[in-house]
């Protein structure tokens, strides 16, 4: 497994994002958050589904399925916020990263000015509660949906 070293140099856009492009950690818990977002994505339709829920599921999003889930009120206001702040983490890690660091994005909930190189193990430790988050969520949904 290919290591790198970090010494705690300046490092920002494309440099920073080549880091995490690098880094077999990071690539690794984004693909854990890929698979975990599908997870949930599919235990949502069917806890939807499960409440005879008519819709098209077949492209349905993340943020689709949100919305259907607080159209029917099968979703709380509080579990809709999570499920929201989830999505925002979501995206901004699988479709926003890259436009961030080359400075096409202002807004971000990352961090892109003043890291140091050694910031890709605060961008690991991220990804890596993200995706702790959507895959409790996703057995809280699985769980609601085995007791209809």
């Amino acid at each position: 497994m290919f290591n790198m070293k970090y010494t705690g140099k300046p490092t920002k856009g494309v440099k920073f994002y080549n880091l995490l492009y690098e880094s077999e950690r990071f690539c690794c818990e984004l693909g854990k958050v890929t698979l975990a977002s599908g997870k949930l994505e599919a235990e949502l339709i069917l806890y939807f589904k499960k409440h005879k829920i008519k819709d098209n599921f077949k492209k349905a999003t993340l943020g689709k399925l949100i919305s259907i889930g607080e159209k029917n009120n099968l979703i709380n206001e509080n579990f809709s916020m999570v499920l929201r702040n989830i999505l925002i983490q979501r995206n901004e890690l699988t479709h926003n990263i890259y436009a961030l660091f080359i400075d096409l994005k202002d807004d971000s909930i990352l961090e892109k000015d003043n890291l140091l190189d050694s910031d890709v193990h605060t961008y690991i430790e991220f990804i890596w509660q993200v995706r702790e988050n959507i895959n409790d969520v996703a057995e809280i949904v699985r769980e609601k949906t085995v007791t209809i």
